[in-house]
């Protein structure tokens, strides 16, 4: 047997367990229907995971995406035909449009990076890893969308159906989660980790090595309006280097995060928060410090505290606090 590549795609996957789910399906039709319906729908069901894997063999990307194209509109096909059915027999379809609504994802994905990339056959998940675009510099799921003008920088990964937007800038060795969205022009410095469900508006400016928990969210817009266009009103919001901000929490737009500060899960930020400064709490207030290995400082009389983790020692003077050099 040979040993094809295209059996690594998440998408051939998926068009696989489609077509069990379908062959399930119609041996439930009537008889009479076998050289009709059921062998429309059959047909129909088979060519999304062939013409993946002839994609998958030919030469060139074109080819590539000519065959994609094709298992869409087979897709497409079979959803008409599944409607069909339950129109005239009364059959549960939910099962079928859950699939069919997962592998339409996962190939319109695949499309696009591809025509956005441009990429060397070499550069495809098939032929490296398959959970992921590997381009000659950073990572990408196949489902991920990176639309153009975007730079994105050495050993970055980019995870299951993000967006990245127009013109943003992301550093090197970045780790972007699940369903995340950088929206136009957010700038994401080197070994940012964000994670799952982020949403990353525009105006947002995080330095090195922040932390974004999951599900937290900032904003650009102060007093947003659905029927009021604010899009040149968009404030900026600065994550200086280091800091780390908690599941939920959510940023206010227009302010600045010290450097090393650490947002509790949750809170909501409405001002400026110092470096190294420990936030809790709706609206959010400082509690104490903590070192840049993420534990909390105690200082004594003399305003010395050492981390327990680094041993790195830190000054706190006229409440800001410094680590000693």
């Amino acid at each position: 047997m040979l040993s094809m590549n295209h059996k690594k795609l998440d998408v051939w996957k998926e068009a696989i367990n489609l077509v069990k789910i379908v062959y399930e399906m119609t041996n439930k039709l009537p008889k009479e229907e076998i050289y009709g319906i059921t062998s429309q729908i059959r047909r129909c069901v088979i060519s999304v995971p062939s013409n993946i894997a002839e994609g998958a063999g030919r030469k060139s990307n074109k080819e590539y995406i000519q065959f994609l194209n094709i298992a869409r509109g087979s897709l497409a096909e079979l959803d008409t035909q599944i409607i069909l059915t339950k129109e005239l027999f009364n059959i549960n379809i939910t099962k079928i449009e859950n699939s069919i609504e997962t592998v339409g994802k996962l190939l319109n994905g695949l499309i696009n990076y591809l025509n956005n990339k441009n990429m060397v056959k070499e550069d495809i998940p098939e032929y490296a890893n398959h959970e992921s675009l590997i381009t000659s510099h950073y990572q990408a799921h196949e489902t991920a969308l990176i639309d153009e003008g975007c730079q994105i920088g050495e050993g970055t990964k980019i995870w299951h159906f993000s967006h990245i937007m127009p013109n943003c800038k992301i550093g090197k060795n970045c780790n972007i989660g699940q369903n995340v969205v950088i929206s136009p022009e957010v700038v994401l410095g080197d070994k940012v980790k964000v994670q799952n469900n982020v949403s990353i508006y525009t105006g947002v400016i995080c330095e090195d090595e922040v932390f974004l928990g999951p599900s937290m969210v900032f904003t650009n817009i102060t007093n947003p309006r659905s029927a009021v266009i604010r899009k040149d009103q968009y404030e900026k919001t600065f994550v200086r280097k280091g800091a780390s901000i908690g599941a939920n929490a959510t940023i206010v737009c227009g302010h600045e995060i010290g450097e090393y500060a650490f947002i509790g899960a949750g809170a909501v930020i409405t001002k400026d928060v110092k470096p190294y400064a420990l936030m809790v709490g709706n609206p959010a207030k400082q509690i104490g410090w903590m070192s840049e290995y993420g534990h909390r400082l105690n200082f004594d009389e003399n305003g010395i505290a050492v981390c327990p983790e680094s041993n790195e020692k830190y000054n706190l003077i006229n409440n800001q606090v410094k680590k000693f050099n």
